[in-house]
């Protein structure tokens, strides 16, 4: 295995050699920019027009961790603070279960 990576890393070593070597030789055009330019350009956008609805998923899930630690946030400081008492709550319980329910409490 590691005589095949070292033939090929030789093979590619002479290959960049031979290339560095000769790059004197070569001539290039006065379009050569132009023409690059062109082939990038014919090539196609780097990212594929997308639809509104999978950009929406993309924002979601990049959005979905920092839901889930405001959420644990929340629920923490929820569970610390103190709304109502427990005995604020068991007293409604206990003097009217019969007719006890949640509008009562808006009323």
């Amino acid at each position: 295995m590691k005589s095949i990576k070292k033939k090929g890393h030789n093979k590619l070593r002479k290959a960049l050699a031979v290339a560095y070597r000769e790059k004197e030789k070569t001539e290039v055009g006065n379009l050569w920019q132009s023409r690059v330019m062109g082939h990038i350009r014919s090539l196609g956008p780097l990212y594929p027009e997308t639809s509104y609805f999978e950009r929406f998923e993309r924002v979601v899930w990049r959005l979905a961790p920092i839901a889930c630690v405001l959420l644990f946030v929340l629920v923490t400081a929820v569970a610390k603070v103190d709304f109502v008492s427990e005995y604020e709550i068991a007293r409604i319980f206990i003097e009217d279960p019969v007719e006890f329910s949640l509008l009562a409490l808006y009323k």
